[in-house]
């Protein structure tokens, strides 16, 4: 397993790191691989989001909409 550190942070920041990660009841190291997994993954949902963007869209019609979901709900009952 690589390493990474990560120079220069400031106090308030180490300091609310190691609050959150001791709230959290696991290690610094632990908190801060968990921020950075959360955001790659986010990273990857950005860019689904950007692929899912340039299709080409549909037209829908809005009466079809509401009556898509009025019958859903009608079914609920």
């Amino acid at each position: 397993m690589s390493a990474i550190q990560v120079k220069d942070v400031p106090e308030d920041i180490h300091e609310q790191a190691r609050v959150r990660a001791e709230e959290l009841g696991c290690t610094l190291g632990e908190y801060m691989l968990s921020v950075l997994r959360k955001d790659l993954q986010r990273s990857l949902r950005l860019g689904w989001k950007e692929e899912l963007l340039k299709r080409p869209g549909i037209d829908v019609d809005s009466k079809f909409i509401i009556e898509t979901i009025r019958a859903a709900r009608d079914g609920e009952r």
